[in-house]
């Protein structure tokens, strides 16, 4: 819980998430918290639309991130993409 306290003073809202211009990536892993308090899940599921070959990988649960937070779904799945170049099927959720 002390990681998230960096982010405590960072400017929050008011502001419009920017458009990603990502033409020619590899495929992008992005991983959304569906009770994240500081990046609404549905940003999540725009960006992943954004890339050319993106995933989303949906967490359903609470807090900022969710990977390195100790569900093992979720690090199997981010470690299997890392490590391998597994991709995520679609409507994929731990």
């Amino acid at each position: 819980m002390t990681a998230e306290l960096t982010c405590r003073d960072w400017p929050s809202g008011g502001r419009r998430p920017q458009r990603v211009d990502a033409d020619g990536v590899p495929p992008v892993l992005v991983v959304g918290t569906t009770g994240d308090p500081a990046t609404p899940y549905e940003e999540s599921v725009s960006l992943a639309e954004q890339f050319p070959q993106g995933m989303l990988l949906t967490y359903e649960g609470l807090g900022h991130t969710a990977y390195g937070r100790g569900d093992a779904c979720v690090t199997a799945k981010v470690d299997a993409y890392l490590v391998k170049g597994e991709r995520v099927r679609p409507g994929a959720t731990c």
